[in-house]
């Protein structure tokens, strides 16, 4: 029986060709990746005896729609099933090849916990920027039985997460901005980038090509009007946007993160702000004001900057073990005590055993540590206006900086808020799925900092119109300032 199935297009020829042991395909939608990835797999399973394939979607659900119900997929595996080549079972997404005993399974990463297994011999990961990252490093370890493995990245970017450091890792060609990365090439790794454009499956000149570009210009001229060019060059360009797809698109790490340790000057107050968990992520930071004046045309503004510089992050310690690690912390940067502590709402109330809240807990600890009760006090509870003050202090200053800057002492945050995602119902709230504690930690806290326009007039100490800004302040002590 003769079979006319899949007809790779040149682009993604060059992808099946690669002999690497790790392929990363950054690509638009539309390239044909669910095509590439099914394709990949029933190829080793017909050629290459007892292989453990497996194609894992962000979500199980995601997976069944995508492979297993859309024709424009099915038509791949489907004429092999009624060739009797191969066995489809329903109840497991997963398809069995008599000769070679081959199989291909279709997961989900939404449960990563039940991915635990050995000798997976090719690992194809769709949709990899919105997969669980968990569910990478569970899975490391199965190939660890199979010499011969090799995995395969597919999908399209979704800001500066995961996707990007992989796709760095095989970019040799430099077809990938790092934005300030340290990450390199490494030999066993390769990366392929492609656009929507790129899916040659229509020969040039042909009414189906021209009909296929005319649907990608006209999105083109829709997310112009909208204002969404980012999101189409995310999505149709495969370009990595450091805004693309974020709940904070001003957020930069090249712009919002400094170098220097900061060493609070004596006399300035420091605040501090939590978000408490025990097994979800606790969240602690401390947070200095400065005023800062800057020379404009001959005259000066005055507004004040807010520097994030040290953090606390983990899970499964009790209160009075993190109020222990508090004062450590504090020792460490040169201060004994912070003007107020901004929390949780939640941690005011008693526990459901009656015992006290967390908040009288850690006030016990610091009693027992400090002989002197903090003052804590609860963050809004209206979510939105919080993210709404976090954007605003992340907007430019008049000195071109931020109003409000982190350190690298606190690399959960700055790892973190990238990843914030507007929640799918309500495009003004966070997607609370995400692991959002480090983000909600901060937005405790900036509310109740005095935001001061900035304003030109005389100012009592005027300063040079150069100066570095935390240096004049005091609040470091390690030199001049460097970009992160």
């Amino acid at each position: 029986m003769k079979l006319n199935l899949y007809q790779p297009h040149a682009n993604q020829i060059t992808i099946h060709e690669s002999k690497a042991k790790y392929r990363v395909v950054v690509a638009g939608r539309r390239f044909g990746k669910s095509a590439l990835a099914l394709n990949e797999a029933i190829a080793r399973a017909m050629q290459l005896p007892n292989q453990i394939i497996w194609i894992i979607l962000p979500l199980y659900r995601q997976a069944k729609e995508v492979y297993w119900i859309d024709p424009d997929v099915t038509k791949f595996f489907m004429p092999l099933v009624q060739a009797g080549i191969c066995k489809a079972d329903k109840s497991e997404l997963s398809l069995h090849f008599h000769e070679t005993n081959s199989w291909i399974r279709l997961k989900g990463s939404d449960n990563y916990d039940s991915l635990r297994g050995s000798g997976i011999d090719l690992l194809i990961w769709d949709e990899v920027a919105d997969v669980k990252p968990e569910a990478f490093d569970t899975l490391e370890p199965s190939l660890a039985d199979s010499p011969n493995h090799r995995v395969l990245f597919i999908g399209t970017p979704k800001g500066l997460n995961w996707f990007h450091d992989f796709a760095m890792k095989g970019d040799h060609k430099k077809s990938v901005t790092g934005f300030g990365k340290a990450i390199f090439p490494n030999p066993n790794w390769e990366t392929w980038h492609f656009t929507s454009y790129d899916n040659l499956s229509w020969p040039e000149g042909s009414k189906e090509r021209k009909a296929f570009v005319d649907y990608i210009d006209e999105k083109r001229s829709e997310a112009q009007e909208k204002g969404r060019m980012s999101f189409w060059n995310q999505e149709y360009m495969a370009a990595f946007e450091e805004s693309g797809g974020r709940f904070f698109p001003v957020w930069a790490y090249n712009t919002h993160v400094i170098a220097e340790k900061i060493y609070p000057k004596q006399g300035l107050a420091i605040e501090e702000s939590i978000d408490w968990g025990r097994t979800a992520p606790f969240a602690w930071y401390a947070h200095v004001v400065t005023p800062v004046e800057f020379e404009v045309e001959g005259e000066f503004v005055t507004f004040n900057r807010v520097f994030t510089f040290a953090e606390l992050y983990g899970s499964g310690l009790s209160p009075g073990e993190w109020t222990k690690r508090i004062t450590e912390t504090r020792q460490r940067f040169g201060y004994s005590e912070a003007k107020n502590i901004d929390v949780d709402p939640s941690m005011f109330n008693p526990l459901s055993d009656g015992s006290m809240s967390i908040k009288d807990q850690m006030n016990q600890a610091f009693d027992e540590i400090n002989q002197k009760r903090e003052v804590f006090r609860a963050g809004s509870k209206n979510r939105k206006a919080r993210w709404a003050a976090m954007d605003n202090w992340m907007r430019p200053a008049p000195d071109g900086l931020p109003y409000w800057m982190v350190t690298k002492d606190c690399p959960n945050l700055i790892r973190t808020i990238p990843l914030m995602e507007p929640d799918a119902n309500d495009i003004e709230d966070l997607n609370t799925d995400l692991e959002d504690h480090a983000v909600d930690s901060v937005s405790y806290h900036l509310p109740f900092v005095k935001w001061v326009d900035a304003k030109v007039g005389p100012v009592q100490r005027p300063q040079p119109k150069t100066y570095n800004t935390w240096k004049t302040f005091g609040l470091v002590d390690l030199g001049a300032f460097t970009r992160a």
